[in-house]
C-alpha cells in the first residue's frame, strides 16, 4: 500500500495477495528498520505456528464433537439391539407355544383315534372339527360319570363285605370264649 498524506491510500496489489503474503509487522516502540530475510522467515513461521494452533484447537473441538456423537450413536445402536433381541425372543417365544399346542392337539387326536379306532373303523378323518372332538369328549365323560357310580356302588359293597366278615369273626370270637 502506499500512503499519500496521512489521508487515503492507495492499493497497488489487491487485498487477498496482501493477506496471502506476509503480514505487517509494527514495532510501535522501535524505530522501524527494514526487515532481513531471517527476521522475515521468523515473523512467518511464528504466523503460520499460530494459524496451525489455531487450526488445532478447532480440530479438537469438532473432534470432541464428533466422539460426543459416536458415543450417541453407539449408545442408540445398543439400545436398538436389545430392543431387536427382545422383539426375537418374544417371537420364538410365541412360536414355541404355538408348536406345543399344535402337538398337544396331534397328540390328542392320535390317542382319540386310538381309543376310537373300533367306532371309526380306520376312519382318521372322523374328527377334524373341535365339534365332533366336543361330542366325543361329551361321550367320555358320560362313560366316567357311569364308571364313577359303579366304582362307588362296587365299594360300599365292599365295605358291606368287610362289615359282614368282621362280624361273622366277631361272633365266632364270642362263642369261643363261651365255649371255653
Amino acid at each position: 500500500m502506499l500512503r499519500l498524506d496521512g489521508r487515503r491510500q492507495i492499493s497497488l496489489l489487491s487485498k487477498a495477495v496482501i493477506e496471502r503474503s506476509s503480514p505487517e509487522i509494527r514495532y510501535d516502540v522501535a524505530p522501524s528498520v527494514p526487515l532481513i530475510a531471517r527476521d522475515s522467515f521468523v515473523a512467518d513461521t511464528a504466523v503460520k505456528m499460530e494459524q496451525m494452533q489455531a487450526t488445532l484447537r478447532l480440530l479438537s473441538r469438532d473432534m470432541s464433537q464428533l466422539a460426543g456423537a459416536v458415543a450417541d450413536l453407539q449408545k442408540a445402536t445398543e439400545d436398538e439391539r436389545h430392543y431387536r433381541n427382545f422383539r426375537m425372543g418374544e417371537q420364538r417365544s410365541r412360536e414355541s407355544k404355538l408348536d406345543e399346542v399344535l402337538r398337544k392337539c396331534r397328540d390328542l387326536k392320535a390317542r382319540l383315534d386310538r381309543i376310537e379306532y373300533t367306532s371309526t373303523r380306520g376312519d382318521y378323518h372322523a374328527y377334524n372339527s373341535f365339534e365332533a372332538i366336543s361330542r366325543k369328549l361329551a361321550e367320555f365323560d358320560t362313560f366316567r360319570a357311569y364308571a364313577q357310580r359303579i366304582e362307588r356302588s362296587l365299594n360300599a359293597r365292599a365295605w358291606l363285605l368287610c362289615a359282614i366278615i368282621a362280624a361273622g369273626a366277631g361272633v365266632l370270637v364270642v362263642a369261643a370264649r363261651l365255649a371255653s
